[in-house]
């Protein structure tokens, strides 16, 4: 049995009985495409509190490993028991992890939240009398100007305008309001389940962070059981690389948007812009998005400063200005270094495909993705080069003659 099944041809006939079951479950997928795609937003749902976990447990990871290191050095030798010493280790960086998690999720609500709210209701207080100043400074300029017919039609188009808000408020908005409540009752239930599958996720990352040897270990033997130890050795090779590359991104990125962040603050502070703590919270969150993030941020954060003062809006621009040169040549570089080895244009590549695909989240996670599949396909050419006894590097292949430039000279 074992001589027919190594045969050639019993080899051929398993690729072509494979390639046709894999053909006919990729026409399955395409015609069943939303009830995958439902059944995969069910299953994510499901197990958001394991995700949340996870995600929390890879961000305090460094913190947890460096309070049990430093701490085991110590308790060893008090202890006497390298085993006790151990356990009491991990309990501390549990406790410190759960500590630093709290601290900073509990002091950026307390700093920012009442801060934002107060901005926001004062912006909406502000915006109805800046609107009725546009539209008085817009009739006088034009009536001092000698044009009356444009400034009578101004006139007309604000009172429509009047007149549309008030047909939408009475015929859709009043008689929907029901529809309205209940959709505030719906967000209000998945907030709070959401804060729910949170508190579950942070039972969790303990969890994971007292279990993520095991469970290495575990997923180490069963590599080792299924493949041979050249593929098990670049299984985990490429595990490595991935941790590297998105734990290097992610922690940096944080560290980063922070900093820029405080710093705008600081600076909005110091040259009495409005609204600090709002603008500065979402210039350090879009941040975290690379190349396009601090202009992201610049574009709703300069428009709500706009409506308090325009010339107060200019310097903020040149502020951000400032920030991104400062955070693209200086800070960025020195916190990220080299984690993802990808040219700026890849970079760009990455958010705009991603972002595209999948929002938000594509925007920030696609650096590293893209970085990660950029060194194995050019660990791979490079393979495959070597193997022709050709030279590896791109500058061998760069042609300048057009230029009537000789290669060498440039590179």
């Amino acid at each position: 049995m074992k001589e027919k099944f190594d045969s050639h041809y019993a080899k051929i006939g398993l690729c072509i009985f494979l390639a046709g079951a894999a053909l006919v479950l990729l026409y399955e997928a395409i015609i069943n495409i939303s009830f995958l795609s439902e059944a995969f937003g069910t299953l994510t749902r499901i197990v958001s509190p394991f995700i949340y976990g996870l995600i929390i447990a890879y961000l305090l990871c460094p913190i947890y490993n460096l309070v049990v290191r430093e701490s085991y050095k110590f308790t060893k030798k008090r202890f006497g028991n390298k085993k006790s010493a151990f356990r009491f280790s991990r309990i501390l960086a549990t406790v410190v992890s759960l500590v630093v998690l709290i601290g900073t999720v509990g002091g950026l609500f307390a700093l920012v939240l009442p801060e934002t709210i107060g901005s926001i209701i004062n912006l909406v207080q502000v915006i109805p009398g800046r609107m009725t100043d546009l539209a008085v400074w817009a009739e006088d300029s034009l009536a001092a100007a000698k044009h009356p017919q444009l400034a009578e039609y101004l006139d007309t188009v604000i009172i429509n305008l009047r007149k549309s808000l008030i047909n939408w408020t009475e015929n859709n908005f009043m008689p929907k309001i029901g529809e309205y409540m209940t959709q505030i009752s719906q967000g209000i239930f998945i907030t709070v389940k959401t804060m729910f599958n949170i508190v579950i996720g942070v039972i969790v990352c303990v969890y994971f962070l007292n279990s993520k040897e095991l469970f290495k270990g575990q997923a180490t033997k069963t590599v080792m059981a299924m493949v041979s130890r050249e593929k098990a050795n670049e299984i985990f090779e490429f595990g490595n690389f991935c941790n590297r590359t998105f734990g290097g991104f992610i922690n940096g990125k944080l560290i980063d948007s922070l900093i820029i962040g405080f710093i705008c603050f600081i600076a909005m502070s110091i040259i009495n812009l409005p609204y600090p703590v709002l603008v500065s919270s979402i210039i350090g969150v879009t941040n975290f998005i690379p190349f396009f993030g601090p202009f992201i941020g610049a574009v709703p954060a300069t428009i709500i400063i706009c409506v308090e003062s325009p010339i107060q809006a200019f310097y903020f621009v040149i502020l951000v200005i400032v920030l991104q040169t400062f955070d693209g040549n200086i800070l960025g570089p020195r916190i990220l270094g080299g984690s993802t080895g990808l040219a700026s244009f890849w970079v760009m590549f990455a958010i705009i495909f991603c972002g595209g695909i999948f929002g938000f989240k594509g925007m920030v996670l696609g650096v590293p993705v893209f970085a990660v599949m950029y060194y194995y396909i050019s660990r791979y050419i490079t393979k495959k080069l070597g193997r022709k006894n050709l030279p590896a590097d791109t500058g061998s292949y760069q042609d300048f003659n057009k230029y009537d430039i000789d290669r060498k000279e440039i590179l």
